[in-house]
Formats: C-alpha cells, sequence, structure tokens
C-alpha cells in the first residue's frame, strides 16, 4: 500500500491516495453502526461488501477522508495498517502536524517520508522493524528520538535529513545504512556504526561557533566503504577547526571511494580535497566548486606556503583511475592552478577536465593564467581539456 498526501494550510485534507492492497474495512463499517445494526448483520450475512468493492472506488473513497480519520483506520484495520508500505506526508510549513499515535502502529513500512510535522512516539514504540529509507525534511523531533528511531530501525539502508533549525549532538547507528544525504546546521555527526555506508552527502550549514570538531583521520577510519563523497559549503567546520588540522594523507586510505564532490570556501577546504584525493588509490570523478572566496582569503592562498609543501607530497602518488575533473569558479589563484597541472600530470587514464572561470573583474586576465596552466606536459595523450568562455559557450584547449 502506498499513501501520498500534501496537505493545505488551511484544511487538512489529503490530496493524493493510492493503494497498491485493500485494506479490510469490515471491522471500520461494524465500527460505525449502531450495535443493534452491528448484531442483526452478523445474523444476515458475513459476507465484507466493502471489502470486495472494486480497486478505484476504494481509492476514491478513502482520498476524500481528512489525514486524521485515514490514519485512525489503522487502530480499527489491522490488516490495513500492516500492509502500509510507502507513505509520504506533506504538512504545511505554518502549521506543523503531530503525528498521531496510530501513525507509530504502521509496523510494515518500509518507505518513509515526512515533512514539516512533530514527531514525538509513544513510549511503547519499539521502531519500524522494515523500514528500508528514511527523509525527513524540517521536522520537529529531539536529537534523542531522532537517534532511537534510525537505530531502532534496523533494515534502513537510506537516510535524508533536511534540518533547518540548528541541530544537536547525532549519532548514527545503522549497521545496514549505505545512503546519508544531511543538509542542514548541527554541532556535531558522529558516524560510530555504519559499516556499509557508501555514499555520504555532509551539509551545507551556517557558521556555528560552538561545532565540536571531530577527529578528522578518524573520521573516515570508520567509512571503510565509501564509494561517493560529497562535502558541501560549510561541512569543514565540525571536520577540522585549521588547515594544520588535515593530515597529508590519511592513515587508512578510502580503497573503495570512486567519486569526489567538495565546495571549497578557503585553506582548510583546499587541504581537504587534496588530503582526500591523496588518500583515494581508485578515485574516478572529481568535482570541485569554489564558493564565494573573499580577497583577502585569495591573498592568504596567493601566499601560502603550505600549499607548495602540500603537493609537493604527491611525489609517489599517480591517479591511475582517475577519468574525470570539473573545477568550478576558479579564481586563478596559485593553488588552484597548481592543482590543475597536478592533475593533469598524475593522471595518466583522464579522458575530460571542464574549467569553469569565476565570472567578474579581470576575467579575461584570470582565464588567460588557467589556459597556461593547462599547457603542461600531460599523463593522458586522450585527456580533453575545456576552459568555459563567459564570451562563448566552451573553448576547447586540447592540443
Amino acid at each position: 500500500m502506498i499513501i501520498v498526501c500534501v496537505l493545505r494550510a488551511d484544511n487538512l485534507v489529503i490530496t493524493y491516495l493510492c493503494c497498491s492492497c485493500l485494506f479490510s474495512a469490515d471491522s471500520h463499517w461494524h465500527c460505525m453502526m449502531p450495535p443493534e445494526r452491528r448484531k442483526s448483520g452478523r445474523h444476515r450475512s458475513s459476507i465484507d461488501r466493502l471489502s470486495n468493492l472494486p480497486k478505484n472506488v476504494i481509492n476514491s473513497i478513502l482520498m476524500r477522508l481528512p489525514l486524521q480519520d485515514a490514519l485512525m483506520t489503522s487502530i480499527l484495520s489491522k490488516k490495513w495498517r500492516n500492509d502500509i508500505q510507502d507513505l509520504v506526508l506533506k504538512f504545511s510549513e505554518w502549521n506543523r502536524y503531530r503525528l498521531p499515535p496510530s501513525f507509530f502502529a504502521c509496523s510494515q513500512l518500509r518507505h518513509l517520508t515526512l515533512q514539516n510535522c512533530v514527531i514525538c512516539p509513544p513510549p511503547a514504540f519499539k521502531g519500524f522493524d522494515m523500514l528500508n529509507s528514511l527523509n525527513l525534511c524540517d521536522v520537529t523531533i529531539s536529537s534523542k528520538l531522532l537517534e532511537s528511531l534510525i537505530s531502532c530501525s534496523p533494515l534502513l539502508e537510506k537516510l535524508v535529513l533536511k534540518i533547518s533549525d540548528t541541530a544537536d549532538h547525532l549519532q548514527i547507528n545503522a549497521p545496514n545504512l549505505r545512503s546519508f544525504d544531511f543538509t542542514g546546521c548541527i554541532k556535531y555527526i558522529s558516524l560510530r556504526s555504519v559499516p556499509l555506508l557508501s555514499k555520504l552527502s555532509l551539509p551545507h550549514q551556517k557558521s556555528i561557533e560552538e561545532s565540536e570538531k571531530c577527529d578528522f583521520d578518524k573520521f573516515f577510519q570508520l567509512l571503510s566503504a565509501l564509494e561517493h563523497l560529497y562535502l558541501a559549503n560549510g561541512s569543514d567546520q565540525f571536520l577540522v577547526t585549521t588547515a594544520a588540522e588535515i593530515p597529508r594523507r590519511l592513515s587508512s586510505p578510502l580503497n573503495y571511494l570512486k567519486r569526489f564532490n567538495i565546495t571549497l570556501r578557503g585553506l582548510a577546504d583546499f587541504f581537504v580535497a587534496l588530503c582526500l584525493i591523496q588518500s583515494s588509490p581508485y578515485i574516478q570523478d572529481i568535482e570541485m566548486e569554489v564558493y564565494c572566496l573573499r580577497y583577502y582569503i585569495l591573498e592568504k592562498l596567493e601566499a601560502s606556503n603550505e600549499v607548495d609543501e602540500v603537493l609537493a607530497s604527491f611525489s609517489d602518488v599517480t591517479l591511475n583511475h582517475l577519468r574525470t575533473v570539473q573545477l568550478g569558479g576558479v579564481e586563478g589563484i596559485k593553488v588552484e592552478l597548481q592543482l590543475i597541472k597536478l592533475l593533469l600530470t598524475k593522471s595518466p587514464m583522464l579522458v575530460r577536465m571542464l574549467i569553469d572561470p569565476s565570472r567578474g573583474d579581470n576575467y579575461d586576465a584570470r582565464r588567460d593564467k588557467i589556459i597556461a596552466a593547462t599547457t603542461i606536459q600531460r599523463a593522458s595523450s586522450k585527456a580533453n581539456v575545456v576552459v568555459s568562455d563567459a564570451y562563448e559557450d566552451y573553448r576547447d584547449m586540447t592540443p
């Protein structure tokens, strides 16, 4: 059974409901009848007329039920409650709906999406044993209850959390989790037991001065199965404090990492990127976006000698599996140009590199610097290097 609900602020009405299997309406029907009619009805016939209605008729009836009534049928019909597998509930952001206790009796849920609601399980709630994917967007729930909901769903493979308010500590304990996508503002995330996690996205957040920092090297030691890593703007706030805390290479290589995306805001982010690239011998695709670097940061990057030292540590590194590179918002400063040269000289299987210079003042001069950096002798004779042009669509810089 699949239920999708989209609700307006002024009236809680289900606008779409699709049931892939019938529910036993017999108990619901009898409960609504007066006692004397229920009694006589049993003697006249034991036929369940409602459940034998065509599916489209039952669906049409359920589509017209208010949400509260639709959820209450889970109390009246045990068969219907055990058959719900896919459920999407989206409420108005101005009137967050408190989920009733009957919601937590849907024990057969496999895919659950909740938006703009209050989640407060009853004390007897022991989790969703069959839950495979969980998507929570701007819900009201304590960190403790969220941790419990995740840990009490032993089959959970996909987790999406989109939190607009500042979240507290969050410890993820999900032995079958394979994909975790976090968007929001959080003080600290601990991935303690995620041995199968292959896709990780962390997070887009505002500045949090009280954020706790984790051990950068230890954080990635627990992610041995990681294949796709996306570090969005602000993810370094709980990973590292300064560039000096970032090792040149992780103590345990990320042998399964194939795709790496990162937003670069400063020197620490560049060093994070270099460390992870150097620690990922089977990396295939790299995508980096330089995000609104201020002039004082640019000057600091330009004058930094640490960049030369870190890049020198790549002397014994060959990126034998790297095939595509995409660099966006490139300012044309030293660290970026050195990174471009590094990737071109260390990637014998490189097929394509796309570079998009940032727009603004001195665009032509900055773009010329980038083009000059691409003229270095490349490890791959098949590498197609494209530098985008603000005045043209693209310009191919392949020799």
